[in-house]
């Protein structure tokens, strides 16, 4: 064999490999042999004849898939968008339910949220009795200065209780 003719051979099976004609390399070297043995005619005539055949092959092939994409009946087609319709239609209803749930969470997380801010019955009863010890200390000490005070004379006050002086005193409103 010469080298020309076994790299024609090498490039006819790679080519039978790229167009699907063969499986593996092995068999694709064993199909362009028996190729190159079958005919006597030149190399070049050989090799144009078996391009003619694979395209032969594949135009039919072609051919036959676009004549049955295109030979689809109106029912066939009628079908096909229902059930692409339907599946639309299932994918929306999904996402609005999930949508749905991410909302009722949102709700649930916002009302836990106020909940915690809110101040519980034992806060509000503890804020009550602090407030009231407040109260009572502020009360408390404040009367022990006005006590002291009041048990020091004290020349604008005098030594008065309230009983001594009444309202009316100082404003008269009517006749004597």
């Amino acid at each position: 064999m010469d080298v020309e003719r076994i790299q024609k051979i090498n490039k006819l099976a790679l080519d039978l490999m790229r167009q699907g004609l063969a499986t593996s390399r092995d068999e694709a070297v064993t199909q362009a042999e028996k190729v190159f043995r079958r005919q006597e005619i030149s190399e070049y005539d050989s090799f144009k004849e078996t391009w003619q055949e694979v395209g032969k092959e594949q135009q039919p092939k072609e051919s036959k898939e676009e004549r049955s994409d295109v030979s689809l009946n109106p029912d066939e087609i009628k079908e096909i968008l229902k059930q692409n319709a339907d599946f639309m239609v299932k994918k929306i209803k999904e996402f609005q339910e999930k949508v749905m749930s991410l909302e009722k969470e949102m709700a649930e997380l916002r009302t836990k949220v106020t909940y915690h801010r809110l101040p519980t019955v034992e806060e509000v009863k503890q804020q009550s009795q602090i407030q009231k010890e407040e109260k009572v200390s502020v009360e408390g000490n404040p009367r022990t200065p006005t006590e002291a005070a009041s048990k020091s004379s004290h020349p604008r006050s005098g030594n008065f209780k309230a009983e001594d002086v009444s309202i009316e005193k100082f404003f008269y409103m009517g006749s004597k």
